[in-house]
């Protein structure tokens, strides 16, 4: 490890990601994660052996199993994203359930869920996106009726990557149409596994496959969810979602910078070797120069996401500092994999792992909010700090 990294993180985590690093390398995850792109299997298998050997949900509150850290879970995250990118894909969504519920939910809620989760025996899923509410989530129509002890659910939630997968499911849906869906939203925690009234309509592959994971749309008809599942209270899931966003978006970010860092490794140790006119063609300045690029951005990338994870540790929203790490890290993904792919030349258009990095660091920009919709929370945080403050003045 690098003296540098002594000094960015506490000797727990240091020592946390060192063990983690140390037990994939051990499970071979590199070599895994290429069978895993030949035979597009899913990996549920060798995420049970991260719960089971102690690794998931770092941000669990200590009396949960975990370390009651985001910090933690975003090192799981990013060590993850370098070494075996279908199995970051599981966890990540699935860190963003049991973050969530540990932050919001009953006991009743935190016993049943998070002892599972933990130990990798479920997997877990974020329902928000629908077929016309997209960036708009204020336009999402699913509906929660209360009938007897329960809800029914109604709707379509589309996007949903493991949506089909995972044996936990956070859905979004209006409780309340008579009012705006900021004041007529609520959260659900949703098993859907052979319930009547859920039904898989289909399950996509993006940019011509992604393996290891699946992009679900899915249907909830008259799915009934009980009273007890309701997470936290009724009409308020709008002020959970915006939290649930806050830590998906750092933790995506987290992941982001992961899979690039191998895509830049590829790049160096492929310009190293290779040789043009009779010298390595890491000598000549349009490649090394492109290197220097990858590496900056990159490296700016990943001390944002770990600011806002220590911003989020210590009790503030972060909704800024989190949509500015999505921007940054998948923005740095994509020059990572643009740059390696002309670097490598004809083989990178045809070779993994080149080839694939290129597709997921397209795909990056679209999940967890697109980089438009990052820049609009940016500004508008920055406006309303400048409003703030001239109001400050005046009064």
């Amino acid at each position: 490890m690098e003296e540098k990294e002594e000094i960015l993180f506490s000797t727990d985590e240091n020592r946390f990601r060192a063990a983690l690093q140390d037990f994939l390398h051990r499970m071979n995850a590199k070599e895994l994660e290429r069978e895993i792109y030949e035979r597009d299997s899913y990996p549920r298998a060798l995420y049970k052996r991260l719960g089971e050997a102690g690794f998931l949900a770092q941000v669990l509150p200590p009396e949960y199993g975990g370390r009651g850290s985001l910090t933690c879970e975003a090192i799981l995250t990013e060590e993850l994203g370098a070494a075996c990118v279908p199995l970051a894909w599981i966890h990540s969504t699935s860190s963003y359930v049991y973050a969530t519920i540990s932050r919001f939910g009953t006991e009743e809620q935190k016993e049943r869920f998070l002892g599972p989760m933990r130990m990798g025996m479920k997997t877990g899923a974020i329902a928000i996106t629908e077929p016309d509410a997209g960036s708009d989530v204020m336009r999402i129509r699913t509906r929660a009726e209360l009938k007897g002890n329960g809800y029914e659910i109604r709707g379509e939630k589309r996007n949903i990557t493991n949506g089909s997968k995972a044996d936990v499911l956070l859905v979004w849906a209006i409780t309340d149409p008579q009012v705006e869906p900021a004041r007529g939203m609520s959260a659900f925690i949703v098993e859907p596994c052979e319930r009547k009234g859920f039904e898989v309509i289909e399950d996509y592959k993006l940019l011509g496959g992604f393996p290891g994971t699946v992009n679900s749309h899915i249907q909830f008809d008259g799915l009934s969810v009980p009273r007890e599942n309701l997470l936290g209270k009724v009409n308020e899931g709008v002020r959970i979602l915006f939290d649930e966003l806050a830590i998906e978006r750092v933790l995506y970010a987290a992941m982001l910078v992961g899979e690039a860092r191998p895509v830049v490794e590829l790049a160096a140790d492929y310009s190293m070797e290779r040789e043009q006119f009779g010298t390595p063609i890491s000598r000549f300045e349009a490649v090394s120069f492109k290197l220097a690029d990858m590496v900056t951005k990159l490296e700016a990338a990943r001390l944002m996401v770990y600011h806002t994870t220590r911003l989020i540790d210590a009790g503030y929203t972060a909704e800024k500092e989190s949509a500015m790490s999505k921007l940054l890290a998948s923005e740095a993904f994509f020059e990572s994999a643009h740059n390696t792919l002309q670097i490598l030349g004809g083989r990178g258009l045809s070779e993994y792992p080149a080839e694939w990095a290129f597709r997921m660091a397209r795909l990056s920009m679209i999940p967890a909010g697109t980089n438009e919709i990052m820049r609009y929370i940016v500004q508008r945080e920055i406006y309303k700090a400048k409003a703030k403050a001239r109001k400050r003045r005046k009064s």
